[in-house]
Order: structure tokens, then sequence, then C-alpha cells
């Protein structure tokens, strides 16, 4: 048998297989906006220094102040005090000299390992004449660490802003000080506002937006924008992890997180829930109203290569009677999707996005049954699995190039004009897939009618009648996408009503006599006057054709008939 791939190294497609089998009941919560999404460092590796790097800033902080004439130096004592936490041997502290930077000792490397085991305790070492914060704040160095405008998001934080605007995170729950996913979201906004950021019992009051990110331990951010009064929120040194939960002025962000724990499922990124206070709150939620297990979906999901001690401990914490000899190996399965935040925040991104277009399908008027329904679905599917196999091997890029390209996809066919980049992320329907059929404006919107498009696409490609190619972007006459048949090939637009497909020769994307496809959703309009930049007489080519896919669904009882109808419309 083939060994599971590792958290690191496996593929975006088979993540994806994870997603459509073990864990399709998982996915399909995120689609429902069930989960609420716990985040630590780890998805923010790469960008943000780690431990292994802000340990040995805090010692050379400590060693660097020391005044080697002074026999009481407070600098001297406080770094030999942080030095006892890593239980140095007789020889390795002979090794020791203080004059020399802390890089260049011998014994740095393993040092440094066994102080991030004990970091919180390393952040709590007193300066005689300091604020007990004063290793954590100027140490740590928090500005440049974790404040630092020039940092830019990563595909997590990316991705994590798409299911945002897509109405499938609305609670957010973070360990993290940097501000990475407030800078995605309001790069894919464009600046409007879209994040209540929660670091103060006040921010529970601010009027809700499109999602709330609950960040326990502070903000780095806002710590440096106003030091008064966000610096006391930052959570880093044990006294303040011990004490958290019990601390009257975070009795309103507890309540909320143990809330939050009681009513939705936890999908849990980076983050290695080793910290009391975040074991104590999952502890006060289960007391509260426990999962039981098994249930419908998991109750506790961790994108990790391995379950780990405290992950372990925090199952059984939260299981309870449930978590016996017997069950303990059946519910860490359950717990642990093994891919790590990059590949499964892609894959989820993919997954929902193709699911809200499914469910247009279900949704798009006309005759066809569930099952002709579900091969416009398995279709879909087609796509969403030529877009996972791209992701590979430069996903930032990937990401980068579905925002834009999906942008201006969905702009054009709703506004018949590109617009100018950068374009704000336009989602699918901002709200989650189990509200969408509510969604009054729905009929008149013509998404259903597209995603039925999308499921014609999808057959096509899967029997081979055609590919699909991406379009040049910079390209204002460029289509969505491109279609290519053994006998041609043409580029294709979207329209969602009359109006778009006015405008989109108005504005100069669609040219009269050029190889092209207009999809309309609803009824084809009359047709203007031809472009004066139309070539003029027989040019061999077939030029624009134009097909009504709300015309075809009224017609058809099948969905390989409404195929066939559509091949014959396209003439490709």
């Amino acid at each position: 048998m083939a060994l599971a791939p590792h958290a690191a190294s496996i593929s975006v497609s088979e993540t994806l297989a994870l997603l459509d089998g073990q864990f399709e009941a998982f996915a399909k919560g995120v689609a429902e906006d069930r989960y609420v999404l716990w985040l630590g460092s780890g998805i923010s590796f790469g960008r943000v220094d780690g431990l292994k790097n802000v340990v040995p800033r805090v010692i050379e902080f400590l060693r660097a102040r020391i005044d080697v004439g002074d026999p009481v130096c407070r600098f001297k004592a406080a770094l030999e005090e942080a030095l006892v936490l890593a239980h140095l041997s007789d020889d390795e502290k002979r090794r020791i000299d203080f004059t020399r930077p802390f890089v260049d000792w011998p014994d740095a490397t393993a040092i440094t390992e066994r102080l991030i085991g004990e970091y919180a305790h390393l952040l709590e070492t007193p300066v005689e004449g300091e604020p007990e914060d004063f290793v954590l704040w100027n140490g740590v160095n928090i500005t440049a660490t974790f404040a630092d405008p020039a940092l830019e998001p990563d595909i997590e934080h990316i991705c994590i802003a798409i299911l945002i605007l897509e109405g499938l995170a609305s609670e957010i729950a973070s360990a993290n000080w940097d501000g990475l996913v407030e800078k995605a979201v309001e790069r894919l906004t464009r600046g409007t506002p879209a994040l209540v950021v929660c670091v103060r019992p006040e921010d529970l009051r601010e009027p809700e937006l499109k999602a709330r990110l609950f960040k326990f331990h502070g903000c780095a951010v806002k710590a440096c924008g106003d030091e008064a009064t966000f610096r006391p929120y930052l959570v880093g040194r044990q006294s303040q992890i011990h004490g958290w939960v019990a601390q009257p002025e975070n009795a309103a962000m507890v309540n909320r997180l143990i809330d939050l724990i009681a009513a939705k499922p936890t999908l849990m990124m980076g983050l290695s829930a080793q910290d009391a206070n975040i074991q104590a709150i999952f502890a006060h939620a289960e007391a509260r109203m426990a999962w039981p297990w098994p249930g419908d979906r998991p109750s506790y999901v961790f994108s990790e290569n391995v379950i780990g001690v405290d992950q372990r401990g925090l199952l059984k914490n939260v299981y309870r009677a449930a978590y016996t000899a017997v069950s303990r190996q059946r519910i860490m399965d359950s717990a642990l999707i093994r891919a790590f935040a990059k590949p499964l925040l892609v894959a989820l991104v993919l997954h929902v996005l193709c699911s809200k277009l499914r469910r247009l399908i279900e949704l798009a008027p006309g005759a066809l049954g569930a099952g002709e329904q579900q091969a416009l679905q398995d279709g879909v599917l087609a796509v969403r699995d030529l877009l996972a196999a791209a992701a590979e091997p430069d996903r930032l890029t990937f990401m980068h190039d579905l925002i834009d390209q999906g942008s201006r996809a969905i702009t054009l066919f709703r506004d018949g004009h590109a617009g100018a980049p950068p374009r704000p992320y336009n989602p699918i329907s901002p709200m989650p897939l189990q509200q969408m059929a509510a969604d009054m404006s729905l009929p008149a919107s013509g998404l259903r009618e597209v995603a039925v498009a999308t499921g014609i696409l999808g057959v096509g490609v899967k029997d081979g009648s055609w590919n699909l190619d991406v379009t040049d972007p910079t390209d204002s006459t460029a289509g969505a996408i491109r279609v290519n048949s053994p006998a041609a090939s043409a580029k294709m637009f979207f329209a969602a009503n009359s109006q778009a497909a006015l405008r989109l020769r108005h504005h100069g994307h669609l040219v009269d006599g050029d190889e092209a496809i207009l999809v309309h959703s609803l009824e084809v309009p009359l047709r203007l006057p031809r472009s004066p930049r139309g070539a003029p007489g027989r040019t061999g080519k077939l030029g624009l054709r134009e097909v009504s896919i709300a015309n075809l669904m009224s017609e058809v009882a099948t969905s390989a008939e409404l195929v066939q109808r559509f091949r014959e419309e396209i003439a490709l």
C-alpha cells in the first residue's frame, strides 16, 4: 500500500480528493460557514519570524546591553535568569562569552532549541527597573517583527480572505500578532471595510461586517498604532497565558470564544493548541455544551501531519466519555486532515467555489431533473480539477492569477466592462451555500445560467470536444476564456443580461467580425448596428456567435441534449 502524502508535500489535487472523500462532510460544512477558523503562527511561517528567529533576538537584545564593567548589571542578571531555562551543562556554561554576539556562541543552536519550548517563560524574564513586558515588547521588537508595513500576505492569508468574502468564514479566532489576514482582506476589497478586528472587549460591540477576527493574544499592528491602548493586550508571557481566562478584563472575549466553540465546529491551522488558555477555553466550552462523537461532521479538524500531544489532549478533554481506548484512533483519524494550511486552503477555495456553482445548477430553471443536473455538476468538477492541476508548483502565483482572472471574468459578465486593474475580488455569492436559494436577486443575476454554462464547458472537456485556456487580462478584447476544439478556436464572453451584453460592445471588449462566442444567461437582445471596426465582406471566419442558456434550458429535457444544442449554437 502506498503511503499517504506528507502534509507539506501533498498536492492541491490530492487534498481535493480528501475533501471529496473522507472529509466531504467537513468541506460541505466550510461551504455552509459552519466552522470557526482557529489560526496560529504556522500560517504566517515564511512571512513573519518564528521562534527560531525570535529566541536568538531576545537573547542578543539582553546580551548587547550588558555592561561588563558592572558586577551587578541588570541586563546580565536578566540574561543569566533566562539561560537557566535552557538547563545548560557545566561545559556549556563555561563556553558562554557575554562579550561575543549570541550567534557566535558555540552552543547557540542548542540553547535556541531548548528555549523555544520555554518561550513564554523567556518572555517573562524581568529586567530591573523596566515594565513587566519589557522583554516581550523591546526584546522581540514587536514593531519590526510583526507590524512591519512591508510584510506581504501569503497563500494562507489570501485564501482566508476569499473565504471571508464568499461568506464562508464569518468568525475567525487568531493567536497571531501580525496583521496579514487583515491586509489580505483589504487588498481583495480594495479598501472597502469587511473585517471587524476584535482585540479589546469594546471591539465586540462594533457593527457587523463580513467577518469578525478575534485576536485573543492581541494585535501588533494596533499596538504599534496606539501603544497606550493596545500594548497591554499583547499576550505572550507565561503569567499572561496562565491567567488569561480568569482575568475579569478578558471575560467578554473568553465568553465569546467559548460560545463559538460550543456553537460551531473547529478548524485549526498552524496552531499547536499548547497554550494553557487555549486548552482552558475548549474545556469550558465542552462543559457548557459538548460536541457528540461521532457526529454529522468532524467537530474538530487539525491541519497537520500528525496529531500533536497538545491537540490529542484537547480531543481527550472535549470528547471526554466518548474518548476511549476503542474510539481513540477513530477520533484522531476523523480530526486529522493531512494537509498543511497552504494546500488545504487552496483546495478549500476551489472546493467551495465549485460547490456554489453546483448549487446554482440545482437552482437553475428548466426541466432538467436531479440526474441530468448531476452531469452538469460533474462538468463543473472537471473544470475545478483543471484549476487544481494548474495550482502547482507556484500556488501563490496561481492564487493571484485566479483572483485576477476570476474578478475580470465576473466583472465582464455582470457589468460588461472589465475596469482597470487591480480589481476587487468578486465573490460568486457573498453568502454561504444553504442561504443561496433565498437570494431574491438570483433570478435576475444570470448566475444560475452561467453555472450551467460552466458545467457544459466541463462536459466538453471531459469528453474531449474542446479544451479551455486562460486569456490575457491586459487585452481588453480578450474573452473570459478561450475554447479550443480540433476544428477551431474562439474567445468566449459571458453576459448576465442584455445591458451587460450591450456594454461589452460599447466598451470595445466585443468587436463584430472577431472569432468570438457570447454566452447570454438570459435572452439574446436585439443586435446593435455593425461595429465600424468589424471586418467588411467575407473573411472565412464564423465571426460572433451568440447563445442563450435560458432559451436552451427551456427547450431541452436532458443534459445530453443541452450540451449538443450548445455545441451546435457555438459551432465549435
